[in-house]
């Protein structure tokens, strides 16, 4: 009888202990949501520049999040799945992404303005390949299949020198009929 007295002190005491040994200032894990406060730019910079201290980067009005599984066909379809971001404004972490739910299929906007992380920061790509820079959804295209493994009817393509670091996260504007006018591509860890 005395042992399970003495256990159940100590179970009680540790769980105390546990429940204080995260504090306040051990950060918070937010989940970006509708807010009144003005958000950033899509494309003022990549989100995980903010490092934690201005708060999370937050989604424009109107803008969505999405994870690339692949581009398909001449019409260029985006195959992806929604994402979302969590952000640890008090570890100086950054912004965290993952994919949630099925694969959707949306229809490419040719004239859509597509903003990718560039070697050197934030890059506008034009809507054709020019010499030796890929379009913007050449650029996603590769990045989302840099092994061409889904490559259209087993073309084969020569190794592209393109710089894939977003790990194919997207902020984009959907219009109608689910089609993308806007890309940015999300930096993030």
């Amino acid at each position: 009888m005395f042992h399970r007295h003495v256990l159940s002190a100590v179970l009680v005491v540790s769980g105390a202990l546990a429940l204080t040994a995260c504090g306040p200032d051990d950060g918070d894990m937010a989940t970006p949501g509708s807010s009144a406060s003005p958000s950033q730019s899509a494309t003022a910079k990549p989100a995980g520049d903010d490092k934690g201290k201005d708060g999370c980067p937050t989604l424009a009005k109107g803008h969505k999040l999405i994870w690339v599984h692949n581009v398909e066909g001449a019409m260029a379809n985006i195959i992806a799945r929604d994402a979302k971001m969590l952000c640890n404004t008090k570890m100086d972490e950054g912004a965290f992404y993952h994919p949630e739910g099925p694969l959707k299929t949306y229809s490419f906007d040719m004239n859509a303005k597509v903003t990718v992380v560039g070697k050197h920061g934030p890059e506008v790509r034009p809507a054709t390949n020019t010499g030796k820079t890929l379009s913007g959804i050449g650029h996603v295209k590769e990045c989302a299949d840099p092994n061409h493994k889904q490559y259209d009817s087993g073309q084969s393509k020569e190794k592209s020198n393109e710089y894939c670091v977003g790990q194919n996260y997207y902020d984009v504007v959907v219009g109608p009929n689910n089609k993308i006018t806007e890309m940015t591509e999300r930096f993030g860890s």
